[in-house]
């Protein structure tokens, strides 16, 4: 049996999370998520980057010390929470230091609004949800 990798590798070799480990990488999280944790990533998939309006993408991965790092930030929770955990936390502070409201709607776990779409994928350093938005904060 192997051991699960940190969330770094773990979206590296994902396949659903290539925009977020680009985005992660020219920010300098990487070193961070694959410290020793442990953290909750709320990780949009690739499929809701592709949502964003081009040019917003384009601009965001232009700037990763900007409001990329902001953005990324605010999808990074303190602790190895799962999805049944974290529907109980209404609204936990992320890792830019400011709260996202947690809710369930019909036994959908929304982070920021954004759906949980792929819970709980155990790393060595925590865990990754999947989620269908990239959330911008207030």
């Amino acid at each position: 049996m192997t051991l699960p990798d940190t969330i770094t590798r773990t979206l590296e070799t994902d396949g659903r999370f290539s925009l977020m480990t680009q985005a992660i990488r020219a920010t300098g999280l990487d070193s961070v998520l694959s410290g020793k944790g442990p953290f909750t990533v709320c990780a949009p998939t690739d499929e809701a980057f592709r949502r964003l309006p081009p040019e917003t993408l384009a601009a965001l991965m232009a700037d990763p010390k900007g409001q990329l790092f902001r953005i990324l930030q605010y999808h990074i929770l303190f602790g190895n929470l799962s999805c049944s955990t974290i529907k109980k936390l209404n609204f936990p502070k992320t890792r830019l230091g400011i709260t996202v409201e947690i809710m369930e709607h019909g036994g959908v776990v929304t982070f920021g609004g954004a759906a949980v779409t792929i819970p709980d994928i155990a790393c060595a350093n925590g865990v990754i949800h999947g989620i269908d938005q990239v959330v911008v904060p207030r």
